[in-house]
Parts: structure tokens; sequence; C-alpha cells
């Protein structure tokens, strides 16, 4: 029975590596497709599932940061290149095609049922906090705590890094200055703080 059991342990433990590394390509497969976004899905997870600690949430709730900071992104595989990679401001329509994103992750993630904590996470990652965002204009509470922080992460990850609109990014310094000035508005103040 020890021996069963050991053996069982360290194919769940082998699975469950086959799975996150699985999930980690699918989301560098969407990274890859645009030249400034290489490494921005394990960025935004790492600094998700840090803030996620300083929150203490649970286990559970770390490891639906760490799959859904992987896969918050995987919608834009439904994004056509011109409007992805596209230099210049997006016009109306063309934001409208980019901020479909979050429902098209959601809706690509449904059926692996393993992921079910992440699809909120994936959907609401661009929600603000003053009800503004999208997909769904949810306020305040109303976004799932989890979805909150991954949107702290998300956008402390992007000031941070060179994107076409902003070759030079902004320091960590002046990114927290960002996330504080925003707190209350785009993010949730308690998620700032942490």
């Amino acid at each position: 029975p020890l021996y069963t059991t050991r053996l069982a342990n360290r194919r769940f433990a082998e699975m469950r590596e086959m799975f996150t590394q699985t999930i980690g390509a699918l989301a560098e497969a969407v990274d890859q497709r645009d030249p400034f976004t290489g490494g921005h899905s394990r960025n935004v997870q790492e600094i998700a599932v840090a803030i996620g600690r300083e929150l203490r949430v649970g286990a559970d709730d770390l490891e639906a940061l760490e799959w859904g900071g992987l896969l918050h992104d995987i919608g834009k595989i439904g994004i056509p290149d011109s409007v992805l990679l596209k230099q210049e401001r997006l016009d109306r329509e063309e934001r409208m095609i980019m901020n479909a994103h979050p429902v098209k992750g959601a809706e690509i993630i449904a059926p692996v049922t393993r992921l079910a904590p992440e699809l909120p996470v994936i959907r609401h990652h661009h929600e603000w906090y003053n009800g503004s965002g999208y997909p769904d204009r949810l306020v305040g509470t109303e976004i799932p705590l989890l979805a909150r922080v991954l949107h702290v992460a998300d956008a402390f990850e992007a000031m941070t890094a060179a994107r076409p609109y902003r070759m030079t990014p902004l320091t960590h310094a002046e990114a927290l200055a960002e996330l504080r000035k925003y707190a209350g508005i785009q993010f949730d103040p308690v998620v700032v703080d942490a």
C-alpha cells in the first residue's frame, strides 16, 4: 500500500507538472505573437502570485493566480494581427475587437474543467474598480478578488516593460505611483497596497 501511494503521488505530481508546462507553452505562444510582449504572461503570473501571498490568499487561490496569470491573455489568439500588432493608437472598432480578448479567453478555457477557478480571473482582469472597465462593467467587490489582483499585476508589468506606444518603460517607483494614483478608480486600493 505504501508503494502504491508513493507511486500515485509521483504520478499526480508528474501530471500536474505536465499540465503547468502545457499552460506555460500556450501562454508563451500568445506572447510570441507580439515582439513586445515576450515573457509578459510569466511576469504577470509572478507578480500576481506575489500580491496574492501578500494578501494571504489560500493555496487554491494562489494556484488560480498562477495559471490565470499565465492564461489571462489567451483570448488574444483570436485577435487579428492588424489589431494586435498595430503600433499606432487603436480606433474605436479596433479597441472593441481588442477588448473582446478576456471573453474569448474565457471561452477558450471553459472546456477545461480543471481550469474553472481561472475563468473569472481571465474574463474580468480588465474590469475597473469604478465600473468603467470591460467586459461586464463590474464595480468594486463585484469583481472577483483574484481578477482585481491580476489587473494590478498586468498593469504594473505593462508599465514597466517597453511597448510600441511607450518605448521607455516606467521605473518600478513610477509604476507604483501610477497604481496609487488610480487606486479606487481603476484598481482596488487594497490590492494596490499589497
